[in-house]
């Protein structure tokens, strides 16, 4: 469990840092920006498919609370105004930033690719169970 901690708070910080432009008031995201909002994406499928690969369903379960309550605090904060939750709101907005570089995104599509990493982490979780499974069966 302390291992999923550590990779969810420490990726999240990272790409706040990394991947803030254009968050706030600023420059629109770069092509940069874009492609380091995949990268998160892909570091978060690949965990995925280690841990399922490992059969931690703990992991699942880490992955589902933790996406869905900063996300869930995400929204909320949105809708309130200005208020201290903005921080966990550009949180969980920064590892997808990048995809505001395309023309087309409205707030309403951004909200949608929040939620990517809560889905591409699933994926990859049961990815990796599947694979951890026919290794099982072919061992026999």
């Amino acid at each position: 469990m302390i291992v999923n901690i550590i990779f969810a708070v420490l990726s999240i910080v990272l790409y706040f840092f990394i991947n803030n432009r254009g968050l706030a008031d600023g420059p629109s995201p770069t092509v940069l920006n874009l492609l380091l909002s995949l990268l998160f994406l892909a570091f978060w499928l690949l965990f995925g498919i280690y841990r399922g690969r490992e059969r931690k369903v703990n992991f699942l379960i880490f992955a589902i609370l933790f996406w869905t309550i900063g996300l869930g605090l995400s929204l909320i904060a949105m809708n309130l105004g200005p208020n201290p939750l903005i921080l966990v709101t550009f949180a969980f907005m920064a590892p997808v930033n990048g995809f505001m570089f395309f023309g087309f995104m409205t707030i309403q599509l951004f909200i949608v690719c929040m939620f990517l990493p809560l889905i591409l982490t699933c994926i990859g979780y049961f990815l990796g169970r599947m694979k951890s499974h026919k290794n099982y069966e072919t061992k026999d």
